[in-house]
């Protein structure tokens, strides 16, 4: 039996970036995170009339003011979902859905 090793041992401090970040990458984005990229993404009059609420799986839900507003964001549907997977990573948000809601103060 042959106790060569293949690999190199590596250091800690070499091994611990990489782990972290991995974890990072892995982690779930915060609704805050979620709604600053939201209004990057949407436009600034469309984020004051629709709001990021839910995160649930790989679907993201945002609440928009009235039908006209869904209209609207659903025709830059694709364009969003793909700006979502550019931001957070195509493994964090698959699809995207709109409902009519009302905006909650914090």
């Amino acid at each position: 039996m042959s106790s060569a090793r293949k690999r190199p041992i590596e250091s800690l401090g070499s091994i611990l970036p990489k782990v972290i970040q991995g974890i990072q990458k892995d982690s779930r984005p915060s609704l805050e995170e979620v709604q600053e990229i939201w209004e990057r993404l949407a436009g600034r009059e469309a984020a004051q009339h629709s709001w990021p609420r839910r995160l649930s799986g790989r679907r993201l839900t945002v609440e928009v003011e009235n039908s006209g507003w869904m209209y609207t964001l659903n025709l830059k549907k694709p364009a969003l979902l793909q700006g979502f997977m550019e931001q957070l990573g195509a493994s964090r948000v698959e699809e995207l859905a709109f409902r009519i809601g009302e905006k909650k103060d914090a």
